[in-house]
C-alpha cells in the first residue's frame, strides 16, 4: 500500500506550500481579472443597447455618456491593477522560493 504515496521531503515542504498558495491567489486574481474584462464588455453592451433606444425615441439627451464611459474605463483600470498585482504575487512568490534554497 506505501507503493503507492507521495513522499516529500521534509526540507521540501516550505517551497510546495508556496508554490500551491501561489497558484491559490494567481488563479483567484486571473479569475477576478477575467469576471472584470466581462463585466466591462457587459456594461459596454448595455451602453450601445440604451443609446441605440435613446435615438430611436429621440431622448438622448437623458444619456450621460461621459459618466458611462467613465464607469467603462474604471472597470478596465481595475482589469488592468488586478494584472498588475498577478505579476507582482509572482515576482513575489520567485523572491521566496530563491530565499528557501541553501
Amino acid at each position: 500500500m506505501s507503493e503507492h504515496t507521495i513522499r516529500i521531503p521534509s526540507w521540501a515542504l516550505p517551497i510546495v506550500a508556496a508554490i500551491l498558495s501561489g497558484a491559490i491567489a494567481w488563479g483567484a486574481a486571473d479569475a477576478r481579472a477575467e469576471a472584470t474584462a466581462k463585466d466591462v464588455k457587459r456594461i459596454e453592451a448595455v451602453v450601445q443597447k440604451t443609446v441605440a433606444e435613446q435615438q430611436d425615441t429621440g431622448k438622448l439627451a437623458a444619456v450621460n455618456a461621459t459618466k458611462i464611459e467613465a464607469i467603462v474605463d474604471s472597470l478596465a483600470e481595475q482589469a488592468e491593477t488586478a494584472k498588475a498585482s498577478d505579476e507582482k504575487l509572482q515576482q513575489l512568490i520567485e523572491i521566496m522560493l530563491h530565499q528557501q534554497k541553501p
